[in-house]
This record gives C-alpha cells, structure tokens and sequence, in this order.
C-alpha cells in the first residue's frame, strides 16, 4: 500500500455482510480528485467474507477483530486506526457515489467549525434500482456522515455499549456539540434487503 497520508478514511464494518463486500469496497475504491484509504474493520464474520476481501487486500487496510464487538465498537477500532483528518463510514452492504468524498471534505474544509457533514441517501433495491431519496436531516443514518477526526475522538466516539442506534446516541449525548451540515445531495447508497441491522427486532426498542 502507499504511505502517503491520506486526506479522508472510509471505514466499513462488516458482519457476514460479504454477499455486499465487493460492491461496497469497488465504490470506496473508486473516489476522485481526492487521497482515501480504506479500513475494514470485520467484526468475526463466519460467511465467506475473508475470500471476498482477499482481492482486495492490496488496497486496503485490513483489521479482524478478536472478539465480535458490536457496530459502535467496529466503528471506534476504525477510527482509531485511520490516518484521515477526517473519517466516514459505509456500510458493508451499501455503497457511494465516486465524488463523495471529495465533496463532503471541501464542505469541511470551508466550514471548519462544525463537527462533520451529512449527504442525503437514496434507498436501493438488491438490483440497485432506487426506490426512494431521504434527507439526512429528516431521516438520519449511521453512515455518509464525514467527521472531522481528532474532534470526534475529543469528545469520546460512539458508546461501545450501544448494539444498536450508536449514531442516535452520538447526538443525543453530545447535545449542542453535535453540529452537522447538510448536503443536499444523495451520495451514499442505502441496501434494503431482508437482512438490514434496522430491521432486527431490538433496533427500534434499544434504549439510547
């Protein structure tokens, strides 16, 4: 892999997700006009996710956790890891758009003040056919949100405890700290499928 100092890490957590592996770390892969790196961090996968990876390994920065720790604690191991002044994260089952990070980190660079950026998200089928746009502001998500990364690790990360709804908590927490501007362009995404997180049982009930 390069050395040079990368201007934005994406961070992807995956779990058992690598039907959608290849797909979402093509799209991570593929940024213009701007130097990422890409950090998956996998949270002890027992599908065939290490064989997708495996192309792959070359270009990425690889990290298989000892123990499953959760998407909220993935998630601080990424960030912890990258070298990006500023770090968003995908999904393992979803993916973005070429520009992404090249837009959302000049948002930053002129507007240093806040503490990261959103980007609005369209909702895909399995054949990538979309199905409907969202705004980040009315319909929020876990990822497409670019931090700036040192002020992210200042005021804690996201709560390892929280299995569910750490992004929610994230804002809850840091009160008036948590400010984010908004991209009204749908860059990242968004898999439906059978298997989404937000689907499980206990993801609308988990307390935040």
């Amino acid at each position: 892999m390069v050395n040079k100092i990368p201007q934005v890490s994406i961070i992807i957590t995956n779990y058992n997700y690598g039907k959608y592996l290849s797909r979402c770390l093509r799209s991570c892969l593929s940024q213009k006009y701007i130097d990422c790196e890409v950090i998956v961090v996998d949270d002890v996968s027992s599908d065939d996710s290490d064989k997708i990876i495996k192309p792959f390994l070359n270009d990425i920065v690889y990290i298989k956790n000892k123990k499953n720790l959760g998407v909220a604690g993935s998630s601080n191991v990424g960030v912890e890891n990258c070298r990006g002044r500023y770090f968003v994260r995908v999904d393992a089952d979803d993916y973005i758009q070429s520009d992404m990070c090249y837009m959302m980190n000049y948002y930053l660079e002129e507007n240093s003040n806040l503490f990261g950026v959103a980007c609005d998200y369209w909702m895909v089928d399995n054949y990538e056919e979309k199905i409907e746009r969202k705004s980040s502001k009315i319909d929020n998500i876990s990822c497409g949100i670019m931090y700036q990364k040192e002020l992210f690790m200042e005021l804690g990360g996201y709560d390892e405890t929280m299995r569910h709804r750490e992004e929610e908590n994230l804002r809850k927490r840091l009160g008036g700290k948590y400010t984010l501007g908004h991209l009204e362009i749908p860059f990242y995404r968004y898999r439906m499928h059978n298997n989404n997180k937000t689907k499980e049982p206990e993801y609308k009930t988990w307390e935040i």
